[in-house]
């Protein structure tokens, strides 16, 4: 590939929302640094509709062929290495793979996944996500993000509005705004009827795709649920004042000690940790994990110097 052409990328996603915010992040990164060039693969769970996405491969590559081959979520690793075997390029899964690492040649894989020797693997600090470390936050802003129910967390919604309640008490001058996910229980949006004066509520059905980065920029304050793992990371690579609502842990493992390291380090915040409720605690941690990954990408594969 000469200066002048653009990196071919390849992204294979599952379409899963938090798999696609982890490629659009990694592109977006990989944009900034040189010119890039993009073709999107779906890999779906049919044999015929894999085949579909091979035989377009196979046309795509007789004009270019990929550099990249990127994919996210665990249903793309066949894919991507049919794809990596038949039309060449370096292969780059985004979470820990279900396959063998030596089968790739590149692996973006969070902490808290485990920590690997291997020369082809790239440690985050949490998943890396398309948001981007702003300038602009408002400490009269506030924005809470709910997540819901997990394999490693319970939900109570009469806790979580308490603590929706208690905060927004404590800070009356800060207008706060809301937002759920598709796992936030269909009781806990009526139990904030009563705060709808100092509370603006979105659904998670009525954001788009800029209304989160929009947000997170301009909120002082963000208060997340517990078990949303990937906007805490959100909240923290914004580089807004990040606290946690609590919610009921019902595993303790690897995902859990990553987030009691980052109160350790005083990155995040609890309710009972808030000191001055109308004075924003700095910031302890400067996350940009898409940034830092596409540089070390390009310079493993000796696109950049």
């Amino acid at each position: 590939m000469s200066p002048s052409q653009p990196l071919q990328l390849w992204l294979i996603t599952d379409n899963k929302p938090g798999h696609r915010n982890q490629l659009e992040g990694l592109t977006n990164a990989l944009a900034e640094l040189m010119p890039i060039e993009v073709h999107r693969y779906e890999a779906s769970l049919t044999l015929s509709a894999r085949f579909k996405t091979i035989v377009t491969m196979y046309k795509d590559v007789r004009i270019k062929k990929p550099d990249l081959i990127i994919a996210a979520g665990h249903n793309t690793h066949l894919l991507l290495l049919i794809g990596r075997f038949l039309f060449g390029g370096k292969s780059i899964v985004l979470m820990k793979p279900s396959l063998p690492l030596s089968l790739f040649d590149m692996a973006l894989i969070p902490q808290h996944d485990g920590h690997f020797q291997q020369n082809n693997v790239i440690s985050t600090l949490g998943a890396i996500n398309k948001i981007k470390p702003c300038q602009t936050h408002d400490k009269n802003k506030g924005l809470f993000l709910i997540g819901g129910p997990s394999k490693h967390h319970g939900w109570n919604s009469h806790q979580m509005a308490e603590q929706i309640e208690t905060i927004i008490d404590g800070a009356p001058d800060i207008r706060w705004k809301l937002t759920t996910s598709r796992r936030t229980p269909g009781d806990f949006l009526p139990l904030l009827n009563h705060l709808k004066t100092k509370l603006t509520i979105t659904p998670h059905t009525e954001t788009g795709p800029d209304w989160l980065p929009d947000q997170l920029c301009e909120s002082g304050f963000v208060w997340v649920s517990e078990d949303s793992v990937s906007m805490i990371y959100e909240g923290l690579t914004s580089g807004a004042s990040t606290g946690l609502l609590e919610v009921p842990i019902l595993k303790n493992g690897r995902i859990q000690q990553g987030i009691e390291d980052l109160l350790t380090a005083k990155a995040l915040y609890r309710v009972n940790d808030w000191p001055n409720k109308t004075v924003i605690p700095k910031p302890t941690l400067h996350l940009n994990e898409a940034q830092r990954c596409a540089k070390l990408i390009l310079k493993h594969f000796n696109y950049v110097e």
